[in-house]
């Protein structure tokens, strides 16, 4: 019963969101056109071309069964570092829901396969925004290590539970013997362009709903430039990120460590689109926000404490 009621809340919650939005954006279209216009500029320009090789690559491979050879921890981490958010949960998404991996391994797996990318680290935050490569450097890598020690974390809590993972955990062969090669590849190409056509739909969103809260003011409670910047990355990080960069109330050392909280934290477009990729996965948000939040502070003290001994 309590669980019914909880359902309810959250879709009449949803509607009420949603309804808000259409009502936005029919008050503001304006707002909502050129949210959309950033939005779309940010998704063709740099998210598109950044994941697509990615995503049809490591679908193509899971297709073809190439993670009943590898170990699917590395093979998710290895991935989420190479090309970011959300690629390390879409291979989860899709081990789980091949039965490749249990449930407890796939949360297990969540808390340290979910990164961002080492070029906007280093390129697009490190010496785009803050004009500092070194910054960036401090940043990567103790998002990476923050990323290491939160899978440690976690899987000392779950070393304590029954594992039942290993008992689903098995190697399937191969579905739809029948296919060839090139129909493997098609399918990939398919689901990359049905994630990533997802992806740019949060993108959009959560642009428009940054954009309406700064046009209304509502980011004036906040007296000082970096709180309201901070603010405006709880939502979208790469916005986060750049209003931390152009702020002059705080050191180079803070901005790095601000930075980092906001990247390791992603964003609420992040972690929706994270969601949306571990449907039927039965991982719910409030333990994927807990592992950010322990990404967070770990990879926060690590730059912290980089950043005092390096700048």
């Amino acid at each position: 019963m309590d669980f019914m009621l909880n359902k309810k809340k959250i879709y009449f919650a949803a509607i009420f969101v949603a309804g808000f939005a259409c009502l936005s954006m029919v008050v503001f279209p304006s707002i909502a056109f050129l949210s959309a216009q950033k939005g779309i500029s940010l998704w063709a320009g740099s998210v598109l071309p950044a994941l697509l090789p990615f995503f049809i690559c490591a679908n193509f491979m899971n297709e073809m069964g190439v993670t009943r050879v590898l170990n699917p921890a590395a093979f998710a981490f290895s991935m989420s570092v190479l090309s970011g958010y959300p690629m390390g949960a879409k291979i989860i998404g899709d081990l789980r829901r091949n039965e490749y991996i249990g449930e407890r391994e796939a949360k297990r797996m969540l808390s340290f396969c979910s990164t961002s990318g080492p070029a906007f680290m280093l390129g697009a935050v490190g010496t785009g925004m803050l004009r500092n490569p070194m910054l960036g450097m401090i940043i990567a890598i103790s998002h990476y290590l923050g990323a290491v020690l939160n899978g440690l974390f976690f899987s000392l809590r779950f070393r304590k539970e029954k594992d039942e993972s290993r008992k689903i955990c098995r190697l399937p062969k191969l579905k739809d013997d029948d296919k060839g090669v090139l129909e493997f590849f098609t399918d990939a190409i398919f689901s990359s362009f049905k994630s990533l056509g997802i992806i740019l739909a949060y993108i959009m969103l959560f642009m428009f709903f940054t954009d309406l809260m700064q046009f209304s003011g509502i980011l004036n409670i906040f007296e000082q430039s970096y709180m309201r910047a901070l603010a405006k990355g709880i939502l979208e990080m790469t916005v986060g990120c750049a209003s931390i960069a152009s702020s002059m109330e705080i050191s180079d050392l803070l901005k790095g460590v601000f930075c980092t909280f906001l990247i390791s934290w992603g964003g609420l477009s992040v972690i929706g689109q994270t969601m949306s990729m571990l449907t039927g996965c039965k991982i719910s948000l409030t333990y994927f926000i807990t592992t950010k939040l322990g990404h967070c502070i770990f990879s926060s003290i690590i730059a912290l404490i980089m950043g005092i001994l390096l700048l």
